[in-house]
């Protein structure tokens, strides 16, 4: 990869991380002028990030007014957790039962994520890892870089949910429940609370966008 290309590409990941983080607000008309300054690149180079952040579909252009982040939608939610969803159980029952050392990791991130419930990037952050531990040994990796894929889609979204530290809680009480399920062999009882989960993020995300299921 060229110089050039490092540089677009640190460009790009720097204008999705603001976009995900909430620095760039949904919705909002990106200033390319000052995007050039603060990342010290031209405006060709710049426009190129900005149109592979748009193929993330975190960004939408017109040819008139330029680039604007996306806003967060029901229809999108409707669109993305249904396949993260089925991906991610896939993912679990292929990487099967976890050892005791993983399981412990799992107890520590549990622990920071419970620490950070009133910083909802950090919450999304560890609540990730959590997640990725668990499905970190599947053999499949196409399967996981389509989760991957999906979820980086979803990660404004799950920002959102860890905005309320009371899902937060409920979050890690339903790790605590994986957790044991692990430690007493019933990968059976994990997938139906992960399952559960990702029905109830669901419905708090489309009650919090305005369009209750």
């Amino acid at each position: 990869m060229s110089e050039s290309e490092n540089l677009r590409s640190r460009v790009s990941e720097q204008i999705r991380e603001g976009i995900v983080s909430g620095t760039l607000a949904p919705g909002s008309r990106i200033n390319e002028s000052r995007l050039s300054i603060t990342y010290g690149i031209s405006r060709t180079p710049l426009r190129e990030a900005l149109f592979t952040v748009e193929r993330l579909g975190l960004l939408h252009s017109d040819p008139r007014r330029g680039f604007f982040v996306t806003k967060l939608s029901a229809r999108e939610v409707r669109e993305l957790y249904p396949l993260g969803r089925a991906l991610d159980l896939l993912a679990v029952r292929t990487a099967g039962q976890v050892p005791a050392a993983v399981i412990e990791q799992l107890v520590a991130t549990n622990s920071e994520f419970r620490a950070v419930s009133d910083q909802p990037e950090a919450a999304r952050l560890a609540d990730r890892r959590f997640h990725r531990t668990i499905v970190d040994r599947c053999p499949n990796r196409r399967l996981l870089g389509m989760l991957e894929s999906v979820q980086s889609g979803m990660e404004r979204y799950e920002r959102l949910y860890m905005s309320d530290a009371r899902d937060i809680e409920r979050s890690a009480r339903e790790h605590d429940e994986m957790i044991d399920a692990f430690r007493h062999d019933r990968l059976d009882r994990v997938e139906r609370v992960l399952g559960r989960a990702w029905e109830y993020s669901v419905r708090r995300l489309l009650i919090a966008l305005g369009d209750p299921p």
